[in-house]
């Protein structure tokens, strides 16, 4: 499952007339990353969730077919609220398998996604990509924190601004089928952080450090920036 819905508005004239989605990195749109890391992975299939300027999005991964796995379509009409609404309106094509859930505007690469693959216990808990390298304060400002109890993988709290902590979140996650509890258990509308927290506080979250591999997660024009120097510093890893 794919986010895609919301306005990108931190980005500006960028966003005004496409989605955010489809916003050049490096020449190429910000989600083709994504596909070709879904395909190189072994990925298959992908649904995303669309929202914002969702036909013009829908027809722009059309046209990328040949870059990523299959991909179906479901809306999300009310957008603007919590992302919350996106994961429940592509509820019923996830169906009652785990699946990986990715944010589009999050520069991914394929060692990601497979690591939380070959990480993945079925029936057991929930995972989480978490990098524990050194990142620049301003950009550890804006992330999602990560801590993790001491000497193990699990995650016992996961929000910005969480201070101690030990990783930050890449936006890349494998949920199993029991975290639909922990969703139903939540406001309806809510933020995805209410969310993981619940998952977390079930003890059902761990982590999967993926330190090293490329990714970047880009909100602002500053932030398409640097991910655009990752890019042409050495390519996606």
């Amino acid at each position: 499952m794919i986010l895609a819905a919301g306005d990108g508005g931190r980005l500006g004239q960028a966003t005004s007339d496409l989605p955010k989605p489809l916003v050049p990195l490096a020449s190429r749109p910000i989600i083709q990353y994504t596909l070709e890391a879904l395909s190189a992975s072994g990925v298959s299939e992908a649904v995303v969730v669309t929202g914002y300027r969702g036909e013009q999005l829908r027809q722009g991964i059309e046209r990328l077919a040949t870059s990523g796995p299959v991909t179906s379509f479901v809306e999300n009409a009310n957008f603007e609220a919590g992302a919350s609404l996106s994961l429940q309106a592509a509820r019923e094509a996830c169906g009652t398998e785990p699946f990986l859930l990715l944010m589009a505007d999050h520069m991914l690469s394929h060692p990601i996604i497979r690591s939380l693959r070959e990480a993945y216990v079925p029936g057991g808990p929930s995972l989480v990509a978490t990098d524990a390298a050194p990142w620049p304060k301003a950009y550890v400002d804006e992330a999602t924190r990560v801590r993790l109890a001491p000497g193990t993988r699990e995650v016992v709290a996961i929000a910005k601004q969480l201070s101690p902590w030990d990783a930050l979140d890449t936006g890349a996650f494998l949920l199993s089928p029991d975290a639909w509890q922990a969703i139903d258990a939540v406001p309806a509308d809510c933020e995805l952080s209410v969310i993981f927290s619940e998952i977390a506080r079930r003890n059902q979250l761990l982590a999967v450090d993926v330190s090293g591999a490329s990714w970047y997660d880009i909100d602002t024009a500053a932030d398409l920036e640097a991910a655009t120097r990752i890019v042409a510093a050495g390519g996606i890893r």
